[in-house]
């Protein structure tokens, strides 16, 4: 552990002209105030190696050790590496391992060096200069007669590695905790047969000549874990280990913490020490032991930040998600984006916050975000803090209703801030979904119970389409709730009728049933005729499943009363009485009112709305094939599904893509086409697995089941048909499981 990781306390005492402190080291202050600390030169040795406690960090070291490769008469290699990271990602042991295997591999006959430049120490005049450097090195390299006078101690030491470069005869350095490039220049070497390793939380490298840099990330699970075991020496199960390893978010200096905290109270248990961490607020305060803190660690990186700097970090934890775009972080500041996208480069370059999962969006280690948070609150009023908060989630929300117009529609005009096309709107979502959904109930607790109501909406529509069904429940139920708080009756009985079309996606028909229920009462109570015939139409839908496709009449003649007496056509209405009659056996009916539908729905551009009757124009034509044994309908059948299918996939609903494959499946089999039915039951049964939608994984593995059964490979039919039972077994599918069992017994004869 370097000194830049423990946390440093100061006390004094007089001791006649000359003051002595303790900061993790004795500290000489002479007559004129200035610190004057002897440097910390140490020669590596491979008795480095016997530690028993470094884990991980393969791939690295690997790295490493061929940069440190001696590369005689290659003028293009790099002579210095840099490694770059937070605080307390474990750069200095990670060096120190990999400089000692180096040592080891007898690579440096002419030595090996670490230089301790206390570049992060909280008192900033104890950094180490390189003039400091020369002659303890020399000393440390085994000269013996240095030159007293301090201008040539330079010289000397680069005329010596120069004499060593020519014995072929290479030296290494370690430049260990390094600030600026100003520290490190004047010590590297100018022969390419000497290597140096220099770590820093800055991004230097590109400061120093030729030098390569790797960026350090967090340990991998397993290795975060074996760490904690490693440190705490105990045994800990997988499960132990890599709960604590959560809590650390895979911080080394966190997790060597922890592991200290288990070795030193044997009678503390791995679940003691997780409750003790769980709560985010008390994290920090716990994640310290004797000297060493990991607050301590990330504060010597912000105390070096000019006030901007130190401003975007503390914002930058008011982001209510994983990650944010340069554009949220401008609102935030209140600042304009270049300003905003330049403090995120400089926070990144003090490996303060990192890039996120996208370009041009970033992200803080879940301790670091603790620790701005815990900043925000110290320096930034509670009144400015949440007037950030609102100008971000009044931006989400404007955001999530232009890019939610797209879903099922079409916009025939979008303002500037609109998107350019569907494509555009569904990667938003895509990228920011994380944000809207704790939006939602941020703006409640900020009082935008309405803007809180309005993100619900929006968002909702996209995390159906993508199966994140607790995702859309918990941010219906929070929208609800503030929908109630703000007595905006209209957007109550809009979230009611969402909660309805959820739990209608999720096969919770009796659930479904109930909120379009409630929807439908309070519209009317509304006299909100609009809201009525939707929540209606969408009745009926729950109603079909439920019942069955007469229960669902009764909704819809309603729905479309109401149509008509406002004028209006209802492409949604006479889609799902195509539905009920298709289920009713009323094959031509069915066709004749779905090609009505897909005209209004195309005319409008509603293209969720298009996809659905494409699909279930598809399933009708194929089932009214198979009562006529025409090919040419078959055939029609697996063209309308096949331009669903296309639909589907525009607009992002997962669930209605798998199920037109599924359907399309079914087109194949009754066309004598085993290949092809298995490949379209394939793409659906990949995309129920990607979603975890065990439901329609046991679905399309009956129909793999039966289609090979059918076709006389029984073992591998048998292996689907009882993975789908295993599957199919907590759901009420009676007739489905009476149809696996019937079969495998059947193939047992």
């Amino acid at each position: 552990m370097s000194h830049a990781e423990s946390r440093v306390t100061l006390g004094a005492q007089a001791s006649d002209h000359a003051r002595v402190y303790q900061a993790g080291r004795d500290l000489y202050v002479n007559d004129g105030g200035t610190p004057v600390v002897p440097p910390t030169v140490t020669p590596l040795s491979e008795s480095g190696l016997s530690r028993g406690d470094f884990v991980g960090r393969d791939t690295e070291i690997e790295h490493i050790l061929s940069h440190l490769q001696p590369t005689e008469g290659d003028a293009s290699a790099s002579a210095v590496l840099v490694l770059s990271g937070l605080g307390g990602i474990g750069k200095t042991e990670l060096a120190t391992r990999a400089a000692c295997l180096a040592v080891d591999q007898k690579l440096f006959p002419g030595g090996a060096i670490s230089v301790d430049l206390r570049g992060y120490d909280a008192l900033s005049d104890l950094s180490v200069y390189p003039h400091q450097i020369y002659s303890p090195a020399l000393k440390a390299l085994g000269v013996d007669a240095i030159d007293p006078l301090p201008e040539n101690a330079g010289p000397q030491f680069h005329s010596e590695l120069e004499k060593r470069a020519i014995a072929k005869q290479p030296v290494l350095i370690l430049l260990d905790n390094a600030r600026n490039s100003e520290q490190v220049l004047p010590l590297l070497p100018r022969s390419r047969v000497h290597r140096v390793i220099v770590t820093s939380r800055n991004a230097i490298a590109p400061l120093l000549p030729e030098a390569v840099n790797v960026r350090l990330d967090v340990l991998s699970p397993e290795d975060a874990g074996n760490l904690i075991k490693v440190k705490a020496k105990r045994e800990l199960s997988p499960g132990e280990g890599g709960k604590l390893a959560g809590l650390c978010s895979h911080l080394p200096l966190a997790l060597s913490i922890v592991g200290a905290i288990l070795a030193s109270d044997p009678t503390l248990s791995t679940l003691e020490l997780a409750d003790e961490l769980e709560l985010e607020e008390q994290r920090l305060e716990g994640l310290e032991h004797e000297d060493v803190a990991v607050r301590a660690a990330f504060e010597r990186s912000y105390i070096r930040l000019n006030e901007f700097h130190a401003a975007a970090f503390r914002s930058l934890a008011l982001s209510p998600g994983a990650d944010l775009s340069v554009e949220a972080a401008a609102i935030l500041l209140d600042a304009q984006h270049l300003r905003a996208k330049r403090a995120l480069r400089h926070l990144l370059n003090c490996h303060l916050v990192e890039t996120g999962h996208a370009p041009g969006r970033w992200r803080m280690h879940d301790l670091v975000r603790l620790y701005a948070k815990e900043q925000a609150q110290s320096h930034d009023s509670k009144e400015s803090r949440d007037a950030a908060q609102v100008r971000l989630v009044s931006y989400f929300s404007a955001r999530a209703e232009l890019a939610a117009e797209w879903i099922n529609g079409s916009p025939k005009f979008q303002s500037s801030d609109g998107f350019a096309d569907r494509a555009a709107a569904m990667e938003w979502f895509a990228v920011e979904s994380s944000n809207l959904i704790a939006s939602v109930e941020i703006s409640a607790g900020l009082e935008k119970r309405d803007t809180s109501a309005d993100l619900a909406a929006s968002v909702v529509p996209y995390l159906i389409n993508t199966a994140d069904f607790p995702s859309a429940l918990s941010a219906l139920f929070a929208g609800i709730e503030a929908a109630k708080g703000s007595g905006d009756q209209s957007r109550l009985a809009g979230g009611y009728n969402n909660l309805g079309i959820t739990y209608t996606a999720m096969r919770k028909y009796r659930d479904a049933v109930r909120w379009f229920n409630k929807s439908v009462a309070l519209a009317r109570s509304l006299n909100d005729r609009d809201a009525e015939a939707r929540a209606l139409v969408n009745l009926s839908g729950a109603l079909r499943e439920l019942v069955g496709a007469e229960a669902s009449m009764d909704p819809l003649r309603r729905a479309m009363r109401i149509r008509g007496e406002l004028g209006e056509g209802d492409g949604f209405s006479l889609t799902n009485m195509g539905i009920s009659l298709r289920e009713s056996g009323r094959f031509r009916e069915a066709e004749g009112l779905l090609r009505q539908a897909l005209e209004v729905h195309s005319l409008n551009g509603a293209k969720k709305a298009e996809a659905s009757t494409l699909a279930q124009l598809g399933t009708t034509l194929m089932q009214r094939a198979t009562r006529e044994l025409s090919v040419p309908l078959l055939r029609e059948g697996a063209n309308y599904l096949s331009a669903a299918i296309a639909a589907y996939r525009e607009v992002g609903d997962l669930q209605g893509e798998a199920m037109c494959f599924q359907n399309l499946g079914n087109t194949f089999i009754l066309a004598s086409n085993l290949q092809k039915a298995l490949e379209a039951y394939q793409s659906a049964l990949q995309i129920f697995r990607d979603t975890g939608d065990a439901h329609g994984q046991g679905t399309i593995l009956t129909a793999i089941g039966l289609a090979l059964v059918t076709s006389g490979e029984k073992k591998r039919g048998c292996s689907a048909l009882k993975e789908a039972q295993l599957l199919l077994e907590p759901f009420d599918e009676y007739e489905q499981k009476q149809l696996i069992a019937k079969h495998l017994r059947e193939s047992n004869r």
